[in-house]
C-alpha cells in the first residue's frame, strides 16, 4: 500500500513538473497560439522635401497587406503631411516611382504628426501597456512570433532621425535586447534605410539573439534617394535600397525566396551605397515570407518587370534637388528670386555646419590632449550621444540642416580618440555660443 502511494505521488509530481515546465516556456506568460506575423513600419521624417520616406513606408504597407498580413498586426508611423500637402499636384495620392501608382490609399496610420517620436517607437516595440491604454497600437507578439521592422529616414553615425529628435544606436539596441529577454519574438528582421545606417549595428548587435538586419549603407557613407526627376513632382519619390527590396518582394514567391537571396539581389542592384547585413547570419536561409507574408498572386518575373532604379542623389542632398528644380521651373521673376534665395541659404548653411564641426575639432585638438586611451564600445557611444545632444541644443539639428548628419562623425571621432566628454562639450558651447 505504501509502495503504491509512493508510485502515485511520484507520478503526480512528475506530471505536475512537466505541466509547470510547459506553462513557463518563454520569458512571457504561457503562449500556445500558433506563430503570428507582426510588422512595424516607420517613416521618421516630415516635410515635402522628404516625400520619399513616407512613400517607401506606404509602399511597404501595401505589400504586407497584399501578402495577407492582417492590418491589426501592422503598426505604422508616418507624419502624414505628404498626401494632402499643398505642394502635392496629385492631392490625396503618394507615388513611389515614375509609374505613379498610388501607395497611400487604404494605409492605416497609427502614429502621426507629433506622435512620431523615438520614445513611441521604442515603447511600441516593447509592447508598452501604458501606451496601449491610451488607444495606441503596440506589439503584442510572443516567443513563437516573427516580427518585421522597416525604418526609413535620415541618419548619421550612430543615429537615425525622427521629425524632432533622433534615436541613438545605444537606445535602439537596448530596445532590441529588451524584446529578446522578454520573449517578444522567435525571429526578428529589421531593414533600415538611412545614411550611415550600418553604424547602428556594427560591433553592437549580438549575433545570437535571433535578429537579422540589413541596412541601406555601411557605417561610413550616405544612402541614396532615387526617382528624383519626375516630370511633375519636384521631390525624390523613393530611396535606392528601399525601392530595390520592395520590388524584389513584389516580384518573387516569398515562400521560397530567402532573406539572403533578397539581400544579395538588393546589394547587387543598389549601385550607390554598400548594402550591409548584421546579426544572426544563419537566419539568411529563412524564407522572406515568414516575415513579410506571401501571396499566391505574383507578377510574372522577367527583366522588364524588374526596373532599374533611376536618377539617384545622395540622401543628404535630396533637399537641394527640390530647391534646384524650383529655381529652374520658376515662371515669374518673384518665384525665381525666392527660389534662388532659398537655394543660396541652404548651400550657405551647409558650409556653416561644415565649418562649425571643423572649429569644434580644432578647439579640442589644439588646446587639449587625449586622456582616455581605451574606450569600450558602450563608453564611446555614451560620450558621442552626450556630445551630440549638446550640439543639437547649441548649434544645429539634422532637421534644420541635413548636412549635420554628414559631419556628425567628427564628434564621435573625438570620443574614439580619447578626449574627455566634458572637454568636447565645452568646445561645442564655445563655438556655438
Amino acid at each position: 500500500m505504501r509502495h503504491s502511494s509512493l508510485l502515485i505521488t511520484s507520478f503526480l509530481c512528475v506530471n505536475y513538473a512537466a505541466w509547470l515546465g510547459a506553462v513557463c516556456v518563454g520569458s512571457r506568460l504561457f503562449h500556445s497560439d500558433p506563430a503570428k506575423n507582426w510588422v512595424v513600419l516607420v517613416a521618421g521624417s516630415n516635410g515635402w522635401v522628404n516625400y520619399r520616406h513616407q512613400a517607401d513606408i506606404f509602399h511597404a504597407y501595401q505589400i504586407m497587406r497584399h501578402h495577407n498580413i492582417s492590418a491589426e498586426k501592422i503598426i505604422t508611423f508616418a507624419y502624414d503631411d505628404i498626401a494632402l500637402n499643398p505642394e502635392n499636384p496629385f492631392r490625396g495620392k503618394v507615388f513611389n516611382d515614375y509609374a505613379h501608382k498610388d501607395v497611400y490609399e487604404g494605409v492605416q496610420i497609427d502614429y502621426r504628426e507629433e506622435d512620431v517620436t523615438p520614445e513611441n517607437f521604442m515603447r511600441a516595440l516593447k509592447g508598452d501597456k501604458d501606451l496601449e491604454a491610451t488607444g495606441k497600437k503596440v506589439l503584442n507578439s510572443g516567443p513563437e512570433d516573427h516580427v518585421f521592422v522597416y525604418f526609413a529616414d535620415h541618419g548619421a553615425e550612430g543615429l537615425i532621425a525622427f521629425p524632432e529628435d533622433e534615436l541613438s544606436a545605444m537606445d535602439l539596441n537596448k530596445t532590441l535586447s529588451y524584446m529578446h529577454i522578454h520573449g517578444m519574438y522567435k525571429k526578428l528582421v529589421l531593414y533600415v534605410e538611412a545614411c550611415e545606417s550600418g553604424s547602428m549595428f556594427e560591433d553592437i548587435l549580438p549575433s545570437n539573439i535571433g535578429i537579422y538586419v540589413t541596412t541601406a549603407a555601411n557605417s561610413d557613407e550616405s544612402s541614396w534617394a532615387s526617382y528624383c526627376q519626375d516630370e511633375v513632382i519636384d521631390s525624390c519619390l523613393a530611396d535606392e535600397y528601399s525601392h530595390n527590396w520592395l520590388v524584389d518582394s513584389e516580384k518573387h514567391d516569398l515562400t521560397h525566396r530567402t532573406l539572403d537571396q533578397q539581400f544579395i539581389s538588393v546589394k547587387r542592384k543598389t549601385k550607390k551605397s554598400h548594402v550591409s547585413k548584421f546579426g544572426e547570419m544563419d537566419m539568411g536561409s529563412l524564407p522572406v515570407g515568414e516575415f513579410q507574408g506571401h501571396s499566391g498572386q505574383l507578377t510574372p518575373l522577367n527583366s522588364a518587370t524588374m526596373p532599374q532604379v533611376l536618377h539617384s542623389r545622395p540622401s543628404r542632398w535630396a533637399h537641394l534637388t527640390t530647391m534646384s528644380r524650383r529655381l529652374v521651373q520658376a515662371e515669374t521673376v518673384e518665384e525665381h528670386e525666392l527660389a534662388s534665395r532659398k537655394l543660396y541659404r541652404a548651400l550657405q548653411l551647409g558650409q556653416i555646419v561644415k565649418q562649425t564641426f571643423n572649429d569644434i575639432v580644432m578647439d579640442v585638438t589644439t588646446f587639449h590632449q587625449p586622456t582616455i586611451h581605451v574606450l569600450s564600445k558602450s563608453e564611446e557611444l555614451q560620450c558621442y550621444e552626450a556630445v551630440f545632444q549638446q550640439f543639437k541644443k547649441r548649434c544645429f539639428t539634422i532637421r534644420q540642416v541635413p548636412e549635420v548628419a554628414q559631419y556628425a562623425r567628427n564628434l564621435r571621432n573625438l570620443c574614439k580618440e580619447g578626449y574627455e566628454t566634458g572637454i568636447i562639450i565645452q568646445a561645442v558651447h564655445s563655438i556655438c555660443s
